[in-house]
């Protein structure tokens, strides 16, 4: 902040000059911050950048199915400047530039707001496109988050973030920023978490219970569903959740190297997944999600890619390699896709955000 003169005498006198002259020379620093800031772009908006003809899966011109979009190793990647007062205020006291350390649950919402769980760092990056804003949410002293792993957000403007090492569940009230305990009870180790808006659940995996957990949004718990074993309504420490736009519910229970699919309510559907390594087995399954024709992702961290399959297992396409450039992954984890197909993987140990876009008008869906 500004200093304020509080010197005795005239200004005229040499000690007073000296702390006129520093006052001026901040307040002509302040104002060199606040035309910059004018001058900054406006931050990208995801879903007006456009796709890499380069980066395409299957590698054709026409028919391409997915393609890469843009890579975020941190805020200034999504075009977020500071405003003013906080460039001004880090002029002084230093500037908060937090990285991305091992990102895991990731979640891109309809306001245009990226949430990335950081259990390498402890925090959550928190990037408002729209507002022009960068935070992260814990960090500081005294925050109840140690390593979160999942985000899911609700309709009302609440987050919810899962630590799997103190295997409780926190929410964040998007509006002041209020992180509070969700009183959710018998967690062993919560991992992943979605929110269904069919029917206003948020379900939570409890990996060393081998099981799901039902819950609405005041904690209250609805039902359980899973147990430890091979069945088709078994896990063997399942890790990572997603919901469709029916409500029905994904789960990735890679002890088993299977994908399981359940009804709102639990009840087995049906299953796929065979270990190995060669394109359309599982390696190390981990993030799941779904798109908007139904088509199921998932991040397999040891093959370093992405794999898509159909509802019935059947392998449709493979994206990714292993490497460092655009379009490659090292040890990929969590994953989501927004409304409009925008798909986000967490290249964990790349620390970073890959963006990617499925075609929905390709040929051959």
């Amino acid at each position: 902040m500004l200093e304020r003169y509080t010197g005795h005498g005239k200004w005229g006198s040499c000690s007073g000059m000296v702390r006129l002259s520093a006052i001026i020379l901040r307040c002509c620093l302040a104002w060199s911050l606040l035309f910059l800031a004018a001058c900054a772009a406006a931050p990208v908006s995801i879903h007006k950048t456009e796709p890499s003809v380069g980066l395409q899966w299957p590698q054709q011109t026409a028919g391409s199915k997915v393609v890469w979009v843009k890579t975020l190793t941190g805020y200034r990647d999504a075009g977020i400047t500071k405003g003013f007062w906080k460039r001004a205020l880090e002029f002084f006291t230093g500037a908060d530039e937090r990285r991305i350390m091992r990102p895991y649950g990731v979640l891109f919402d309809e306001a245009e707001r990226l949430f990335i769980a950081d259990p390498g760092g402890g925090v959550v990056h928190f990037m408002d496109l729209k507002e022009d804003n960068y935070t992260v949410i814990g960090g500081e002293a005294g925050s109840p988050l140690r390593t979160p792993i999942g985000v899911a957000e609700d309709e009302s403007g609440h987050l919810y973030v899962t630590d799997s090492t103190l295997g409780a569940i926190f929410r964040v009230d998007l509006r002041d920023g209020a992180v509070t305990r969700f009183p959710v009870r018998r967690l062993g180790r919560p991992t992943g978490i979605a929110y269904s808006r069919a029917n206003k659940l948020l379900y939570i995996v409890d990996t060393t219970g081998s099981q799901v957990v039902a819950v609405d949004t005041q904690g209250k718990e609805r039902y359980r569903f899973g147990a430890p074993g091979e069945g088709p309504g078994q896990f063997n420490r399942p890790t990572d959740i997603a919901v469709d736009n029916r409500g029905q519910v994904y789960v990735t229970d890679p002890l088993n190297y299977k994908i399981k699919i359940f009804t709102p309510e639990g009840l087995p559907v049906s299953q796929f997944g065979t270990a190995g390594d060669a394109w359309g087995e599982l390696d190390k399954p981990k993030g799941v999600a779904v798109d908007s024709g139904g088509h199921i992702y998932i991040c397999d961290a040891l093959l370093d890619a992405v794999q898509v399959f159909d509802d019935s297992g059947r392998h449709l396409l493979t994206f990714g390699v292993t490497g460092t450039d655009n379009g490659q992954f090292w040890m990929p984890s969590g994953i989501y896709i927004d409304r409009r197909d925008y798909i986000f993987v967490a290249d964990t140990y790349n620390r970073r955000i890959q963006i990617f876009r499925y075609m929905a008008g390709a040929a051959g869906k």
